[in-house]
């Protein structure tokens, strides 16, 4: 492939100027939530206390007050920022026809999973990653969220992507579920074997760069079994 595609980022313009603007300097919400992060992620929830936000903040303990209404608040707000975040950029702004089209199926699962990569490679991510991965097994709350929205609902998308194909003629009739697991279930095997097993043995910029060329290896895999036909 040697042009890449473009995706459409939710809430901006093509006028926008951002780029040329210097970053806004943090308020105290937001100042509060990334040293929420620093240190659920080093420490799990349950051992962080209010206290230890405010001291890393540089607040008195009654300031969070101003801004969350306690640690669960504002939990919910680094989970709602992280699905923000994997938002931001929408597949579904072209037909999924012109896409094929012009990259074939693997080329459409290539371009695809790179997106979704590109929007979690930076540290705050990784910090959440983190967190949630900590949090799985003794936050009930961290796994209903981890189960519907990590899991259900990019399954869901996977397997509608597939009987897509299916339709339009690009791979053969199957079980799209199966399908979908079978590529989902590959990634999420690469994403708990860095954040469970590996954690802190390489940079996470490079753990990134290595699932891109792990996956795209396992995407050529699947299709080879059912693919009928690429792009022309």
């Amino acid at each position: 492939m040697g042009d890449k595609l473009t995706f459409v980022r939710k809430n901006e313009g093509a006028g926008s100027s951002m780029k040329n603007n210097p970053p806004a300097e943090k308020g105290t919400k937001e100042q509060i939530m990334d040293a929420a992060i620093d240190l659920f992620s080093q420490k799990g929830y349950d051992a962080v206390s209010i206290r230890d936000i405010a001291r890393a903040v540089g607040i008195r303990e009654s300031s969070i007050y101003n801004h969350y209404k306690g640690k669960e608040d504002i939990m919910d707000t680094i989970t709602g920022f992280f699905i923000d975040e994997l938002s931001k950029y929408d597949l579904n702004a072209i037909p999924m026809e012109v896409l094929l089209e012009k990259y074939g199926p693997v080329g459409f699962m290539d371009v695809a999973g790179r997106a979704y990569m590109e929007r979690i490679k930076n540290p705050r991510m990784e910090k959440i990653w983190r967190l949630i991965s900590i949090e799985l097994y003794r936050n009930e709350k961290i796994r209903a969220f981890f189960k519907s929205t990590m899991i259900e609902l990019p399954l869901q998308a996977w397997e509608q992507t597939f009987r897509k194909m299916m339709d339009l003629g690009y791979i053969r009739e199957y079980d799209a579920r199966l399908l979908a697991r079978e590529f989902f279930n590959y990634c999420l095997f690469l994403f708990f074997e860095y954040f469970f097993l590996n954690y802190g043995e390489s940079e996470y910029e490079t753990f990134v760069d290595s699932v891109m060329d792990n996956l795209s290896g396992h995407i050529r895999f699947m299709f080879e079994k059912v693919a009928i036909r690429e792009a022309a």
